[in-house]
């Protein structure tokens, strides 16, 4: 599998630091759609495409084909917008650690598709950005889901703030660790109900997502 980038010139870079080491990576040219074949993957970055950006997705579609598979990077608002007719395989939001793109490329080169997890009635959909809780939606910001995602894909372990930090808003993020209390305690306020606790509180080290069903 072969991964084209379309980009803004000052944002390849970026792209490349993250994606190079783990695939064939080779830039799209605006005018010459004719590279990718059937199972190449096109990420194509619109986070700063203004005007139509689902017309511009239509359009690259059809110029690709159903073949090859595309992958969009994404603004939150965006994200929003998406519905069964957008023609994307695959999105990421801006701002996500290299590591979740990278696994979403991987996964997608082995033929895989991401399901929803549930513990008790907790649901997170990570291909939809979606989480819900008995059914009902919830509505999370897009630090607030990376959060949950993080802790309930590595149920019963224990993170310190800082690895948390680290892990969801990246190196380079200069807040303190009050910023992880903060968001936690705003995921609780929306996915706990009736007392049931998914995020537990570990004095003096961190937080741990309980694996088990609440009871």
């Amino acid at each position: 599998m072969k991964v084209y980038l379309s980009c803004e010139k000052d944002r390849e870079e970026l792209f490349q630091d993250i994606l190079e080491a783990d695939f064939e990576l080779e830039i799209l040219p605006d005018d010459d759609r004719t590279g990718p074949t059937a199972g190449d993957v096109v990420v194509v970055d619109l986070v700063f495409r203004s005007g139509d950006w689902r017309g511009y997705l239509d359009e690259l579609r059809r110029a690709l084909g159903e073949e090859v598979r595309l992958v969009a990077v994404l603004r939150f608002e965006q994200m929003r917008a998406l519905d069964r007719r957008t023609p994307l395989d695959d999105f990421v939001a801006d701002g996500a650690i290299g590591e979740e793109m990278r696994a979403r490329l991987r996964r997608m080169a082995g033929g895989e598709t991401a399901a929803a997890v549930a513990v008790g009635k907790l649901e997170i959909d990570e291909d939809r950005y979606e989480v819900r809780v008995g059914g009902m939606p919830v509505e999370l910001t897009f630090k607030e889901f990376e959060l949950l995602h993080f802790l309930m894909s590595k149920p019963g372990k224990v993170f310190t703030r800082e690895i948390l930090l680290e892990q969801v808003w990246g190196y380079d993020y200069f807040g303190g660790s009050r910023t992880v209390d903060v968001h936690i305690r705003r995921i609780r306020s929306k996915i706990e109900q009736e007392g049931h606790t998914y995020i537990r509180t570990i004095r003096g080290v961190g937080y741990i997502f309980e694996h088990r069903p609440p009871g």
